[in-house]
């Protein structure tokens, strides 16, 4: 029944040891996914930085709204929405986006090391 599907098993399970033989991967990898989370704040934060502004959304406008006199009828009440997504710049402080990035370098220089420590402790993968 299984016969089939047992090459491709053992293709997947040779295929997921392998991934698993970087030392980093395998003895740091919440710190990694970790420094990939920071890594994208940071780029985040630079951007902002540099624009001095963020694209905010603004809530969309709802309501009811009571017709009179209308073409197809002459009274009427309507749920009315405006789905259009709105955005709009707004200012930022960038002296506390300034000492958000600075904290992020630090995070990231700290993981980094931590990183480095957990992978020269690592022990070899059995075989």
């Amino acid at each position: 029944m299984f016969a089939h599907s047992r090459p491709a098993l053992v293709a997947l399970i040779l295929l997921l040891t392998g991934c698993a033989t970087d030392p980093a991967h395998r003895c740091a990898s919440a710190e990694l996914k970790e420094r990939a989370t920071i890594e994208k704040l940071i780029a985040e934060t630079r951007e902002r930085i540099d624009h001095g502004y963020v694209m905010v959304d603004e809530s969309p406008n709802f309501g009811v709204n009571l017709c009179l006199g209308s073409h197809r009828s002459n009274v009427g009440v309507s749920f009315c929405a405006d789905p259009t997504d709105r955005r709009r710049p707004q200012a930022i402080d960038t002296a506390a986006e300034t000492r958000k990035l600075e904290a992020l370098l630090a995070r990231r220089a700290a993981l980094d090391a931590r990183i480095e420590a957990l992978t020269a402790a690592c022990p070899a993968p059995a075989r």
